[in-house]
């Protein structure tokens, strides 16, 4: 994906305002971006970085988290209304960190991985984040099929399989860089926006109750919330996006000096605020969708995205409504995933591919368990595996987020750029309180895991062998997920980062440039 420069063969213009055209490290050719440097005007030097925000903020406004809503509003009304708007706080800070990560060290979080582990070890959350990655893509994908079932009644296989097509040929906005894609994306969220929003005003939900939600529904919560609220967890803060947004932001490279590169990290900070909080309000106006249309409703516990439809269609306009939102959704989804994918590949295989190579890679990948969800399940049972896969990516989310707290918080690494020790105190705390939440929701009653297996007067699996086999998988799953992160925080860092004023050059185009060959190859005779 990327490099250091070796040596400059062609400079088109002045270097802090025009494009390069450089010979890699590995000796491709690539062509490097403008960078950055304040240029006193704040609105101007803030667009620049407008982007990278809207590509993360598809993963707290996907179909996955469309149906941790639908769940929520359906089965406790407006009262979680909060764990969203907390939740997405504390998404954006570890966007912030992100942004610290790439933009000082100037790596993604793959490759910082990949920089202090051993190979197999290595290996090991290759595996774990690509597992990541392909089963948040099942509901983005069979989103689409479930949206051209609403508007054609074409059964969810097809919209699957559709949806191979367009993802790659949205991909291949690659090719003019970043930024034609990043509008596809923002133009995608406005859609989705606008359509839930307005279908929720005609819902015609009760604007006092929302308030009580938002701010202080928290006192309200019950016992029975538990499976709702690990739900909307790993359905907002996703780990596929720490990866994502630890790449995205080196697509906006800066001059890069100590008072430049500081400035910059402020801008990109700043940047996900409005895409966050937008997104907060796309995924509020589906919970109160479910509170007034699902909420008492009979088989309110089994709602989700495949009958949402059937509850709101007396709704004006609901098919377009509901079914251009989804649609967005799941496409913009699938496209953030299969980058995701892709910078997840890069930074811990070191696999150099072209774009389109990986594109392709990654999206046959993730097609497969799609088809096969596709086929083999309708229904309740389609909106369970979707509830499986959120609470899925919850107890996953340290495998990311405790790396990322370790590699931002270590002065060896970071410098002088490290967090201080008041914030540092506070990014261990969270990384801590996320690792506690998910083994207390493993093995608890209304957890919806072990814990309402193997526990109480309402246990599924009675003292049986099967019990005994359950009882173990469980221990070993606490037992793994307890001595990876023991392992994260005293793991030894063996590099630092690399200096400051170094330049990297990263692969902006879809193939290697065929003018920087014919230069290359005109310079070499």
């Amino acid at each position: 994906m990327a490099g250091t420069a070796q040596t400059i063969s062609v400079t088109n213009g002045a270097a802090d305002t025009n494009a390069k055209k450089v010979i890699m490290n590995d000796g491709e050719i690539y062509e490097d971006q403008p960078r950055w440097r304040p240029s006193g005007n704040t609105f101007k030097d803030l667009l620049f970085f407008v982007g990278p925000g809207w590509m993360v903020c598809i993963a707290y406004i996907d179909p996955g988290n469309y149906q941790a809503n639908i769940q929520a509003g359906a089965t406790t009304g407006y009262r979680l209304l909060w764990t969203i708007w907390w939740m997405s706080v504390i998404s954006l800070y570890c966007q912030i960190l992100c942004v610290r990560l790439a933009v000082y060290a100037q790596v993604t979080l793959s490759e910082a991985q990949a920089m202090h582990q051993s190979k197999y070890f290595r290996y090991l959350n290759w595996a774990i984040a690509e597992f990541s990655a392909v089963i948040t893509d099942i509901p983005e994908v069979i989103a689409i099929g479930i949206a051209l079932n609403v508007f054609f009644g074409w059964p969810y296989i097809a919209g699957v399989l559709l949806s191979f097509f367009t993802t790659m040929g949205f991909l291949a906005l690659q090719r003019f860089g970043m930024r034609p894609l990043e509008a596809v994306i923002a133009v995608l969220v406005g859609i989705m926006g606008i359509s839930i929003i307005i279908e929720s005003c005609l819902c015609g939900y009760s604007t006092s109750r929302y308030m009580e939600g938002w701010v202080y529904g928290f006192v309200e919560t019950q016992k029975g919330d538990l499976w709702a609220i690990i739900g909307i967890i790993g359905a907002v803060v996703m780990p596929h996006n720490l990866y994502l947004h630890s790449a995205s932001v080196l697509s906006r490279p800066v001059e890069r000096s100590d008072a430049v590169v500081r400035k910059a990290v402020a801008y990109m900070s700043w940047e996900p605020v409005l895409p966050i909080v937008v997104s907060f309000f796309i995924s509020a106006a589906t919970v109160v969708i479910a509170a007034v249309r699902i909420d008492g409703a009979p088989n309110a516990d089994n709602a989700g995205l495949t009958d949402f439809y059937t509850y709101v269609q007396s709704v004006p306009g609901s098919r377009w409504l509901w079914g251009l939102s989804l649609l967005a959704a799941g496409q913009s989804s699938a496209i953030t995933t299969t980058y995701s994918g892709q910078f997840i590949m890069d930074g811990f295989l070191k696999i150099r591919l072209p774009m389109w190579k990986r594109a392709l890679l990654t999206r046959l990948t993730a097609i497969v368990p799609c088809c096969i969800v596709a086929l083999s399940t309708h229904g309740a049972a389609l909106n369970t595996a979707v509830d499986i896969v959120n609470a899925a990516l919850a107890v996953l989310l340290p495998f990311a987020l405790t790396p990322l707290v370790k590699y931002c918080t270590s002065q060896k690494f970071m410098g002088p750029y490290a967090t201080g020790p008041v914030e540092t105190v506070c990014a261990w705390a969270l990384a801590f309180a996320v690792y506690l939440f998910n083994a207390i929701t493993i093995s608890v009653p209304g957890g919806g895991m072990f814990g309402d297996m193997l526990f109480g007067d309402d246990a599924t699996v009675k003292a049986t062998g099967t019990w005994v086999i359950l009882f173990i998988a469980m221990l070993a799953t606490q037992l793994f997920l307890l001595v990876w992160n023991a392992y994260i925080v005293y793991m030894p860092i063996t590099q630092d980062m690399q200096p400051l004023q170094t330049e990297r050059v990263l692969e902006t185009e879809f193939t290697v440039a065929k003018e920087a060959r014919e230069i290359s190859n005109a310079n070499q005779a």
